[in-house]
């Protein structure tokens, strides 16, 4: 499995995850968000199909909206940046097979990249449902704000959980 940047050539319209939303955005909105520069959408092929992808914007924070471990490191009174994982999804009959945790695991060392050249102090997700929560609280996403399906999770621990 490869996991490439989106590009029009992808054959798109078979994938399906489940989430009538998610398989509309990469069918028909991800390509426009990339040429406007609104996110980047990255697409795992599997044997010259799409078995995946994720999407990834910068955003703003509420410094009061972070967890307090992480709020209290901060200076106060500003915004703070950090990336979102706007979407992630496996085609249906690819889910089970840990592609969701290798996108996620590309997404999260992507994020750590730009961290090194601009300041980002961690990702936020919105996740769809509970399942999905569960998804990224594996991986060490935790409470954002008071709404219960956005999750962070610093820009600290992703770096020290990924290999050197």
């Amino acid at each position: 499995m490869r996991i490439i940047p989106f590009n029009h050539e992808l054959m798109r319209e078979g994938f399906d995850c489940g989430e009538p939303l998610l398989n509309h955005y990469l069918q028909q909105l991800a390509g426009q968000h990339t040429r406007k520069n609104v996110s980047r959408t990255f697409v795992a092929v599997k044997e010259e199909r799409i078995a995946g992808f994720y999407s990834l914007s910068m955003a703003e924070a509420q410094l009061e909206e972070l967890p307090n471990a992480t709020r209290k490191k901060l200076p106060p009174h500003y915004p703070v940046p950090v990336a979102r994982l706007s979407r992630l999804a496996v085609d249906q009959t690819l889910q089970g097979q840990r592609i969701g945790e290798a996108l996620l695991v590309n997404a999260l060392t992507r994020c750590a990249r730009i961290a090194s050249d601009i300041g980002v102090v961690g990702v936020v997700v919105d996740a769809k449902h509970d399942k999905a929560k569960q998804f990224y609280e594996k991986y060490g996403f935790g409470p954002y704000t008071s709404k219960p399906l956005t999750l962070f999770i610093p820009m600290q621990t992703i770096i020290q959980s990924l290999p050197n």
